[in-house]
């Protein structure tokens, strides 16, 4: 796109595209990275490339359903948008999170806030979105 300028609809495109990729990193299906943060410090950050539903909890690789998750909905946005698989380049997410243990009378909660940033023939945009959910750690067995 060098030397042509995106519109403002193409910058909106982009925009919402951002937004509601942090929306959803941060959102109901946030709850379900509780069994990849039992062993991790109370703090610190979870990055998920939802372009190849790759992701890193402080900095080591991990599997999550999130990244999953996000990247079905970027496959998905790009068709419902009649958008090329080309016209997006990348789509990041970085969430910081901080972890609050609950009693045997209550659960696990975490802070998330999360930045998405998108990079597509349009430029490069991010949108931020935080949220507080709770936290599975996974089925507990006898």
């Amino acid at each position: 796109m060098s030397g042509v300028r995106a519109t403002r609809r193409q910058r909106g495109v982009a925009q919402d595209f951002a937004n509601q990729l942090a929306q959803m990193a941060v959102g109901f299906e946030a709850m379900f990275v509780g069994g990849a943060l039992a062993n991790e410090p109370d703090h610190g950050v979870i990055e998920l490339d939802a372009g190849s539903a790759s992701a890193l909890v402080n900095g080591r690789q991990a599997i999550l359903a999130l990244a999953g998750y996000l990247n079905k909905w970027v496959i998905a946005e790009l068709e419902r948008k009649s958008l090329e698989r080309s016209w997006l380049t990348s789509a990041k997410v970085r969430i910081q999170y901080l972890q609050t243990h609950g009693n045997k009378d209550k659960s696990d909660w975490a802070d998330f806030a999360a930045t998405a940033t998108v990079v597509s023939e349009f430029g490069e945009t991010s949108g931020t979105f935080a949220n507080t959910q709770p936290l599975v750690r996974g089925l507990r067995t006898k």
